[in-house]
């Protein structure tokens, strides 16, 4: 028998591991082959969804197992208490299957674990790249919304470049400042370019964008929350400005109508085509809480100097800014609360889509109104001549 010395050895012993890799990764590829003949781009068309409309860092098998966990303890009759955590992924869940409602029995039918997973990785893939192409637009835009404010600038800022964004720029630190601050104040700048452990920008004060004109109360530091211009324009410029990526498959398309042009003699002012804008391929028709909570991330990112998404820049964590917003939208407890919230989102509502699906948010007292009126009357006059009929 020959002699194996032991380089020998290790290299059939690192051919067997590259063999099984291989093995393993043709096992994914017949399996992606399969799932792609069921619906090829359908979870990487209604993933865009999500981190803008569900969970800004979550992902999808988090969610689901939450789901799932949920439902197990439905049918075992258990009721122990869930943790803070597990009721924010649980929420996150229920806002998933509202806005891609074919999920759970897509799942439920593909009880291969591998088929599973590619859902799995297709719904992320999809919300990870809606986030980049945000990201993206809102980087250049920003710049030119700013540059456009009457006195201009002195300073400019670049489109394609962040460097001397954030607290190196006298306008996005104005609008990125802490309300507690005040910007205007040369201490206060000072204090703040110089990370003054006193001065440190966190998510425990709202930054001056949020406010209406940006001004803020200390006595009342509800006024004019989520009611500024800015913030307003970058949720238009993500949701109902239209995108070029996300009307790949534009309504016409998903209709199964042709997407062959018409001919120029045959096409009149009528038929022209317009894209689809993000809102609509989303079917969101009334503004959501969640929708302005990824806004106000988006537009403290693009204001930033950080040049690559992070979830956390400096003292700035991102992920708890989300949670903040979140938590004022969803955490109402009293009935004045709860009408505080919805007039802030009528507003938004009209802001954003104009005049329609304001009933959303102020539905219209009915029981008082004339049809309620008239039949409440025909009732009571029946009632008098004992003409009520029977069931």
């Amino acid at each position: 028998m020959a002699f194996i010395n032991d380089a020998t050895r290790e290299a059939i012993s690192l051919l067997k591991r590259r063999i099984n890799a291989l093995e393993e990764e043709n096992t994914e590829l017949q399996g992606i082959s399969k799932s792609s003949t069921k619906c090829p781009d359908k979870y990487l068309r209604s993933g865009r969804a999500i981190q803008r409309l569900v969970t800004l860092h979550d992902r999808v098998e988090d969610l689901v197992n939450e789901g799932d966990h949920r439902a197990c303890l439905e049918l075992e009759g258990d009721t122990t208490a869930n943790s803070e955590e597990q009721d924010r992924l649980y929420r996150g869940y229920k806002q998933l299957l509202r806005w891609i409602p074919s999920l759970k029995s897509d799942l439920a039918a593909d009880s291969e674990d591998y088929k599973v997973k590619l859902i799995m990785k297709d719904l992320n893939k999809a919300a990870d790249s809606a986030h980049s192409d945000d990201t993206a637009g809102l980087k250049t835009a920003v710049v030119d919304w700013l540059m456009s404010i009457k006195p201009t600038p002195e300073l400019a800022l670049e489109s394609h470049r962040k460097d001397g964004r954030g607290f190196y720029h006298n306008t996005t630190s104005r609008l990125i400042c802490p309300m507690e601050y005040d910007w205007s104040n040369v201490q206060h700048r000072a204090n703040i370019r110089g990370f003054d452990a006193d001065y440190t920008v966190t998510t425990d004060s709202w930054p001056r964008f949020l406010y209406k004109s940006e001004q803020y109360d200390p006595n009342n530091p509800v006024k004019g929350l989520f009611r500024n211009d800015l913030l307003v324009q970058a949720f238009k410029h993500i949701f109902t400005s239209p995108s070029l990526t996300d009307s790949i498959n534009d309504i016409d398309q998903e209709e199964g109508t042709s997407m062959e042009p018409l001919p120029k003699r045959q096409k009149g002012l009528s038929e022209k085509r317009t894209r689809a804008h993000v809102a609509a391929l989303l079917g969101m028709k009334s503004v959501d809480p969640r929708a302005i909570a990824y806004t106000a991330v988006q537009l403290r990112f693009a204001l930033s100097s950080c040049n690559a998404w992070c979830l956390i820049d400096e003292d700035f964590d991102y992920i708890k800014f989300y949670k903040n917003i979140l938590l004022f939208f969803e955490d109402t407890r009293t009935i004045w609360e709860k009408d505080e919230i919805s007039n802030l989102l009528y507003w938004w509502n009209r802001s954003v889509f104009g005049c329609s699906n304001t009933s959303v948010y102020h539905p219209q007292p009915v029981e008082k109104m004339s049809v309620a009126s008239t039949l409440r009357k025909r009732c009571e006059r029946l009632a008098a001549r004992g003409e009520l009929p029977t069931v």
